[in-house]
Order: C-alpha cells, then structure tokens, then sequence
C-alpha cells in the first residue's frame, strides 16, 4: 500500500450519468483523503451504487470529472483500488481461498503471493479452516466475508464498498470494523456506503450525503450531526390537528415518507428557544392522538433527515 499524508486519493466533480429512461445521478461532488474512513449516504435511488461503479469503471460518466491519486482516473489508477460491488459475484462452485487468489492475480499479483495473500487474510478473519471450502457452502456471512477480503487482497490504496455490512450480525460487523480501523491505520482510504447510521456515525470520520442524484453534504460527520435542527419526531393519525398544534407556536412540519395504517410519521421543526413541553402540551389541547413522540437528538439518522427531506412545511399560525 502507498502511504501518503492525508493527500487526494479521490476527487468528484460535478459527477452526472443518465440511463435511458431513469434519472442516475445529476450532481455529485466528493474528495476522499488518505487515512479516512467516508461513509456514502443516500435512500435507495439516490445515486450511490451509480457513482460507485463509475469510480471503478464500470460505468461511463456523461458529465463531470473525477481524479484518483491526483491524476484523471485510468486503468492504471484503478488497479489500486480494492471493490466490493453489492450484487455479490463470487461463483458457488468457487473454492475460499482460490477466489481470492483469482482476485489477486486479476490485480496483478503472482500466483504464489496471491495464494500467501489468500491465506494471510483468512487467517486474519480466523478463516483458515474454511480455505478449502465452496462458496455455496459457507454461509452468507463468510461468503460476505470472502467477498471482502478479495477486494483487500492486492492490498490497494482506496477500498470502495457497496454495502459491504450488509447480512453480517454483529460480529461479524465488528470483524469488518476492524479490518476498516487497520487498512485506514495503514494509510488507505475507504469509501463504503451503507444504510447502517449508527455504525457509519460511529466509524467514519467523514459523510456523503446525497439525495435525488445530487450531494446535499460532504464533511466531518461531527460536523454533520452538530447541524441538525431542533424539534421532534411525531407519530400520530390526525395529521390536521397536528398541524393545527404546529401553527399554534409558530413551529413547522414535514411528514417523513408514507403513512401506515393512516398513522404518519412527522418531523416537527421547533425554533431554538422552544422547549418540547410547549410543543407536547400544544398537541394536548389540539388532543392530538399520540402513537410515538421522540425530541430529535444530534445524530448522523437525524442529520440524514434534515438533509434529504424536501423543505419544511411552513404553517401559518
């Protein structure tokens, strides 16, 4: 692995490509520096696994430019990225230790120290015993994990990760924290993204938020979770006597996605000076039937709705 202090690894500009008939993603910006973990944020749709694959070549941009190791992005600059797609590619018949060693070579390693790599990884992930074994017979996890450490074998510079703690129970996510803790350690740069906000929150030290095909923030995820708005989350089925609550002091609302049952989830903008007994007792004279009531508190899930939810619905009072 190269090691370098805190450069450019990656640089997006103005990221756009079009499929035929759907929107892929219109606007996205991002730099990733070296020794830091990024964490790529977005509602399914909203472009992530799009400009993962036109990182890594897979796709071809229609606008924009985008610049790994300070150079235009090429074959050369890809070979030192590791990848770990979503839609998982391993054959079943595939043996552990031979598929990442196939990786390995696909990157340029020789034959034997792809297979030293192989085992050296394996090991790492206390996987040793299972070298041998087929893909289809380990189960989702460790096939999860073997697709991992194919990515990690040429031992690269940048890991870009679709999902990559996706099916892992909890020990297994912590597994893949730590090798994410040791690569970065080393110097490498990861780009993963995932629907997981608390471990994202807990584990990166940057944030990319996008949202319709564009990216609505990119920075520290302190700097992201310091952001977020005062107020609290509302679940209640009589959305016009929420509202009516709302306007009586001055406040706003949005709902956050569909109802269920005719119950809706809502997200309730307060000012800064208002505490939440005004609004809760608000919505006791209004005699608002309450199913969930939680104060909105600094975190990376309540910055991610501040951040991609269309503007507040102002009330008039």
């Amino acid at each position: 692995m190269t090691r370098s202090a805190r450069s450019d690894v990656l640089r997006i500009e103005d990221l756009c490509f079009r499929y035929d008939r759907t929107r892929g993603v219109e606007q996205v910006a991002m730099t990733l520096r070296s020794g830091e973990i990024t964490g790529f944020i977005g509602a399914n749709g909203a472009g992530k696994s799009t400009t993962l694959r036109c990182i890594v070549g897979l796709l071809r941009p229609h606008g924009g430019s985008i610049r790994l190791f300070g150079e235009p992005a090429d074959a050369r600059g890809r070979r030192r990225i590791g990848f770990m797609p979503e839609e998982r590619g391993l054959f079943l018949h595939e043996r552990a230790r031979d598929a990442i060693a196939f990786h390995g070579r696909m990157k340029g390693l020789p034959r034997r120290a792809a297979l030293t790599a192989a085992d050296r990884l394996l090991e790492r992930l206390g996987l040793e015993g299972r070298r041998g074994a087929r893909i289809g017979d380990l189960s989702k996890g460790n096939a999860q994990r073997v697709q991992l450490l194919c990515a990690l074998v040429h031992e690269p510079d940048l890991l870009v990760l679709d999902e990559p703690l996706s099916g892992l129970d909890p020990i297994g996510q912590g597994e893949v924290l730590s090798l994410f803790a040791e690569f970065r350690a080393r110097g490498g740069a990861i780009l993963f993204s995932t629907h997981g906000l608390d471990t994202a929150e807990a584990a990166c030290d940057r944030v990319v938020v996008v949202a319709a095909g564009r990216t609505v923030f990119e920075g520290p995820t302190a700097e992201a979770c310091e952001a977020v708005t005062h107020g609290a989350v509302v679940v209640t089925p009589d959305s016009e006597a929420l509202l009516a609550a709302v306007a009586a002091i001055g406040a706003s609302a949005r709902p956050l996605g569909a109802g269920v049952r005719q119950a809706m989830r809502w997200r309730v903008v307060l000012s800064p000076t208002t505490p939440h007994p005004v609004l809760l007792r608000s919505l006791a004279l209004h005699e608002v039937a309450l199913y969930a009531f939680e104060p909105v508190a600094p975190t990376l899930e309540a910055a991610f709705w501040d951040l991609t939810a269309p503007p507040p619905r102002e009330i008039a009072a």
